[in-house]
């Protein structure tokens, strides 16, 4: 399990200084970068050298409470499942101060080879990414 801080910017809440619901995704995808970042897998670098991808092929959410402008939130994030071919990270939004649960996620990526257009197996560097975060803090 793995943690990614992120103060909520200005821009990131609507009039009434709420988060935009679609903001907790891109706090999720972060997160997820900067899991696999800490498990040794440069994912820019990944993508670039093997034409491979992780995009997400489906999003789950649960809103609990909002957070608002100049909150400081953790983004803990987990690996709950991996396979040949696809991984899910599991998420859990809570304000820095305080720990109250805002939001939690479960997102579900597949491997895909990007030009051709099709699932393909997980190299093993990033199995090995998405397993080195399991049983940490």
């Amino acid at each position: 399990m793995r943690d990614h801080r992120v103060r909520v910017g200005y821009v990131d809440t609507d009039k009434a200084g709420v988060v935009h619901h679609t903001v907790y995704l891109v706090w999720l995808e972060q997160a997820r970068i900067e899991y696999l970042r800490a498990g040794g897998l440069d994912y820019r670098a990944f993508e670039r050298d093997t034409q491979l991808g992780l995009p997400v092929i489906e999003a789950r959410m649960r809103y609990r409470a909002p957070a608002r402008f100049d909150d400081v939130v953790e983004i803990e994030t987990w690996v709950s499942t991996s396979s040949r071919a696809k991984v899910v990270f599991e998420s859990r939004i809570r304000r820095a101060e305080g720990g109250e649960i805002l939001c939690e996620g479960i997102v579900e990526c597949a491997c895909v080879d990007m030009q051709a257009e099709r699932a393909c197996s997980m190299p093993e560097a990033v199995r090995r990414a998405c397993a080195s975060g399991r049983g940490t803090a």
